[in-house]
């Protein structure tokens, strides 16, 4: 039923209240909710929400409903306040019959189930438990149905009663729906009205708007005439009075202009407009003179030029010389005033203007007003030139006194440990008071910074006020560039003043230094570069802070609510402009200052880094090289070229050390001097030195822009010149010289064996301090490569790090390849060196073996051999071993493990597993050659034989990994211990195939099998004078079809460690 609104139709929708249009939607709904009752109690209408489909359930009155609900908010509420008791009779058995107890429980139940559907927020009731305590105790089934049935009717009655109140709901829902709608369709026309008078009130706003704006403009403008017109009648005035007095003067009356405006002519007795005599009067006597002139130079144009008669030109010829003539009287009245007050000084409060003017502290407000009456006498640069004048007069007298005097010449002329001393006391004194002189510029100018921003500013002039006593300013003033002129004009005079300027000074403290003449004077140079470059680096940056905090004085923050955020925003990029120039200025000021030193610096700091790098050297006795001229390097890849015109960078020179020199002092001298480890030492300490000095001198984001790239040369040049001097003038000509010094070639006397084991060894011909000169080169490489590399380790300010911070591929390429080659070349000579000791030891012990052991048994000859000669191992049958291992091997086996101690403590794991193996592969080849070629091998010298191979055998393997030529070795000499009707099996297997890839056949080969066999003492027998095979040896090789290979020649080489090493590579 859609609702009448005939009370709301009814009012004014333009003159109505919205309180009369509340009551009338209040009334509209009341008249709407009897109509529904009437409606629902005449059965019209379906009984509300409840008709969904079928037959609509009895209609019930309004009363009726509100009573039903009534029932059923006080049923939940007692039900609420019972929930705690019907939760625990639920779960409390009952007592007496059956009956009763059925009874009972059924009645608890039904209570639970309605709190369950009255109260479902109320806890410890649910369906699932309620269900579970229906059928607890229900044994029988009878007893079950009847529970169920019961609780079934209780369920039906309760979902009626649910139901019926859902109906209710809906109900009066609906009714408060309608209600809702009424009441919105007042507030609705309220709004339509509202909506209606906010655009009438917008369209009248407009309208009159313009109208004022038109208005407002035509004041304006008619304002700005009026102001133009005083200003002109004023300005007309002091023209006829200045000409007035002129004329007067002319006709002889005279006019102390000067005397008049300084006050030195009483007031009374003045001639002139009080104006220009009275100091509380300068501003606008400022104003007008500044005015006065401009009309003279409009004179100089054509249309004033030709109206005037030569009376008139005369006139004003004379006019405008008094006027330039009081302009300079009162302009140099303020600049006086000005003087005086600064020079009377006090302390900088800027606080507020009234804290000026206490006792004590310096006047600013004062200062503040005269400077802006002398800005309009050539802008105030005269004021400028004064200030900046004075400051520098009044507060830096270090300026004007040179730091070095009193210091560093006064004792030259004595000698002794007293005047070394006494110049390091004066380079100390020098480097104190440049430190003061920073710290004083840097203090002085940030005072002053604050006192130009206040005083300087145009916009604080003391004549402009507004009715409520603020400041106003004039939005010209707010963008103004004169501070920061005054602000440059001051730093320029202060650092850069050829004479008596912050650069001037430094320049003298530098060439005090170089008087002295030393390298130690140099070194102190260079920290005092250093030190002028870190001072300076604070102070640009102070100075910058400060002139950045200088944008605005106090008072400019201020807004005028006239001005617009565009002009405001128009004058705050302005002064960004000016702060910028400034602080370009001052960037501009420290590149001048530090890139004049940097050049000085970095050839000084190479040439003493060089010289003290030789000294370490000379010190110790070693002698150096000088290098031809046409050998000495003319530029460094990694310092850049020079620039046109500017001096080239130094170049240290390569100075080896002197080769032969080195080999007359030998091992000892090599190690106790070059090698010594002070002495390797102290060329790092120096390059890091050198490192920290240049990180500081050229470090990144100091002097602008390109000092990364600068920086990045530096160092790299510096560890250019270390690669060269610790390579080319220092390890790399020890490196050959311990080479050098190793002798190849045995003693041309045999040995004398058994050596004694309780001697030290003999050296095999390379002296243990071969082994520790090359340890401590390698000590010393790596000792270069931690200290100035040190790749990958943060924080140690190294090489690799400032390169990587810098940010220059170019620069860490360059000197990644340095270090390569460094590196390269060094190992190439060590490897060289090394090679030659490996030959030395390698003709040794063909000495010890060959010499020596074939020395102890010459021509020995066996018993049944006539004169054949076999070696050492051709023992006869029946003779007893006395001792485990021949003399030779005994002796070398001592000698090789005392010569393994120096190669362990000297090589690298790798390095010496390599070295190891190889001597290895040459005692192998050393001891088969000499036993294809001369031994023969008797049974018992076969086991003789095998003892020493396996001694030999343990002494190779104490390093390295490849060592199987031992094995095969040992395999084979089963040939000289076997029988030979025991042989065939040996070489080929039980099977007697040759081809069955079994035996010594499968294992080393039938040809080199063959051959080791050949060696038996019994090989061959001696029948009329000529050497034949044995019978058993012919029977042997037609049984296994296989020609003898010593019937030709054979091939020693094929046998060597090295051909076994590649046939068993080429099998795997």
């Amino acid at each position: 039923m859609e609702p009448r609104l005939d009370n709301l139709r009814a009012l004014d929708r333009n003159r109505a209240t919205f309180k009369e249009m509340l009551r009338a939607a209040d009334a509209d709904a009341a008249n709407h909710a009897a109509r529904v009752r009437r409606f629902h109690e005449s059965g019209g209408g379906g009984g509300g929400a409840g008709g969904g489909g079928g037959k609509p359930p009895p209609a019930s009155s309004w009363r009726e409903r509100v009573d039903r609900q009534k029932k059923w908010d006080a049923r939940a509420e007692a039900l609420r306040r019972e929930a705690g008791t019907i939760v625990r009779l639920v779960d409390t058995p009952a007592e007496g019959t059956q009956a009763e107890v059925a009874k009972e429980r059924l009645a608890r139940w039904q209570r639970a189930l309605e709190l369950y559907v009255h109260c479902p927020e109320e806890g410890g009731v649910d369906l699932l438990k309620l269900l579970e305590k229906l059928i607890e105790g229900c044994g029988e089934e009878d007893e079950l149905l009847e529970a169920l049935s019961q609780a079934s009717q209780t369920c039906a009655a309760l979902g009626d009663q649910t139901s019926l109140a859902v109906r209710d709901a809906a109900d009066a829902v609906a009714e408060a729906e309608d209600a809702y709608h009424i009441r919105l369709e007042a507030h609705t026309m309220l709004a339509n009205r509202a909506a209606d008078q906010s655009e009438k009130v917008e369209e009248q706003f407009r309208t009159n708007g313009r109208a004022a704006l038109r208005i407002g403009q035509q004041l304006e403008m008619a304002e700005t005439k009026k102001r133009q017109c005083d200003t002109a009648s004023l300005l007309i005035r002091q023209w006829w009075m200045m000409e007035n007095l002129a004329e007067r003067e002319e006709d002889g009356e005279a006019l102390d202009v000067d005397g008049e405006v300084r006050g030195a002519v009483p007031s009374v007795q003045c001639r002139m407009d009080p104006l220009f005599t009275q100091p509380e009067c300068s501003l606008e006597a400022a104003r007008a003179l500044k005015a006065l002139r401009t009309v003279v130079k409009s004179r100089g144009n054509s249309a004033s030029g030709t109206l005037l008669d030569p009376v008139t030109r005369h006139r004003f010829d004379v006019t405008s010389r008094l006027i330039q003539r009081t302009s300079q009287a009162l302009e140099a009245r303020l600049i006086e005033s000005f003087s005086s007050i600064y020079a009377a000084g006090g302390t900088y409060d800027f606080s507020s203007p009234e804290a000026a003017a206490r006792p004590g502290r310096l006047n600013w407000v004062e200062l503040r007003d005269l400077g802006v009456a002398l800005s309009n006498f050539d802008s105030g640069r005269p004021l400028h030139r004064r200030y900046v004048q004075m400051v520098v007069t009044s507060r830096f007298p270090e300026l004007f006194q040179n730091p070095s005097e009193g210091y560093g010449d006064s004792g030259s002329d004595s000698e002794g440990d007293s005047d070394d001393d006494e110049r390091q006391v004066d380079m100390d004194a020098m480097r104190h008071k440049l430190s003061n002189l920073f710290h004083r510029v840097c203090e002085v100018c940030t005072a002053e910074f604050r006192l130009i921003a206040n005083v300087f500013s145009s916009g604080a002039a003391p004549g402009a006020r507004e009715e409520g006593g603020d400041v106003a300013f004039e939005l010209a003033s707010l963008s103004d560039a004169v501070p920061f002129q005054v602000a440059r004009a001051l730093l320029q005079r202060v650092i850069s003043d050829p004479r008596d300027g912050l650069q001037a000074r430094i320049n003298d403290l530098l060439d005090s230094i170089d008087r002295t003449g030393d390298f130690d004077a140099g070194s102190k140079k260079l920290d005092t570069f250093v030190v002028i470059h870190e001072k300076a680096a604070g102070l640009f940056t102070m100075l910058k802070e400060a002139a950045q905090s200088m944008l605005l004085p106090a008072g400019k923050s201020g807004r005028s609510g006239d001005r617009s955020s565009e002009e405001y925003q128009a004058v705050s990029d302005e002064n960004a402009r000016a702060v910028a120039s400034l602080i370009q200025f001052l960037t501009t000021q420290e590149m001048s200052l530090s890139s004049s030193h940097r050049r000085g610096y970095l050839n000084l700091e190479l040439r003493l880094l060089h010289h003290e790098c030789c000294y370490c050297l000379d010190r110790v006795g070693a002698k150096l090289v000088m290098p031809n001229k046409s050998d000495m390097p003319r530029h460094n890849p990694a310092l850049g070229h020079a620039p046109g015109g500017t001096p080239a960078t130094y170049v240290a020179p390569v100075m080896p050390l002197d080769r032969q020199h080195l080999k007359k002092t030998g091992f000892a001298g090599i190690l106790n001097g070059p090698l010594k480890q002070s002495v390797l030492r102290q060329p790092l300490m120096h390059a890091t030195d050198s490192l920290a000095r240049a990180r500081l001198m050229f470090g990144v984001g100091q002097g602008g822009l390109g000092d990364a790239d600068s920086a990045a040369r530096v160092i790299a040049g510096i560890f250019s010149q270390m690669c060269n001097f610790f390579g080319g003038s220092f390890l790399f000509p020890v490196v050959e010289v311990l080479g050098d010094l190793l002798d190849a070639s045995p003693p041309s006397a045999p040995p004398n064996l058994p050596f004694d084991e309780g001697s030290p060894a003999p050296d095999l011909g390379v002296d243990g301090s071969f082994w520790a000169g090359i340890e401590r080169v390698h000590s010393a490489a790596k000792a270069f490569d931690r200290e100035l590399w040190a790749e990958q380790r943060s924080g140690s300010e190294r090489v690799w790090e400032i390169l990587v911070d810098c940010g220059s591929h170019t620069s860490l390429t360059l000197a990644k390849d340095q270090r390569m080659s460094f590196f390269q070349e060094l190992e190439e000579r060590g490897e060289t060196a090394i090679l030659r000791a490996l030959d030395t030891i390698s003709t040794h012990i063909q000495w010890v073996l060959v010499a020596g052991g074939e020395s102890t048994m010459k021509n020995r000859v066996l018993h049944n051999f006539g004169d054949k000669s076999g070696g050492p191992y051709a023992v006869p049958a029946g003779s007893s071993l006395e001792n485990a291992n021949s003399p030779a091997v005994k002796s070398l086996t001592f000698c090789l493990r005392a010569q393994f101690v120096h190669i362990q403590a000297a090589l690298t794991p790798q390095s010496l597993s390599s070295f190891w193996t190889a001597l290895s592969m040459r005692l192998y080849d050393i001891l088969v050659t000499r036993l294809l070629q001369h031994y023969y091998i008797s049974m018992v010298g076969a086991v003789k034989l095998s003892r020493d191979v396996e001694a030999l055998r343990s002494v190779a393997m104490l390093a390295g990994t490849d060592h199987q030529h031992w094995d095969m070795l040992r395999e084979l000499l089963t040939v000289y211990m076997t029988p030979p009707n025991a042989l065939k099996t040996i070489l080929v297997g039980p099977e007697g195939d040759p081809n069955s890839g079994k035996g010594l056949f499968g294992q080393a080969g039938k040809v080199q099998a063959l051959v080791f066999m050949s060696r038996r003492i019994d090989y061959r027998v001696k029948i009329n004078n000529v050497f034949q095979k044995s019978t058993w040896v012919v029977e042997l090789l037609d049984d296994l079809g296989i020609p003898d290979p010593t019937d030709g020649t054979v091939n020693i080489a094929l046998y060597s460690a090295q051909s076994l090493r590649n046939r068993r590579l080429k099998l795997s």
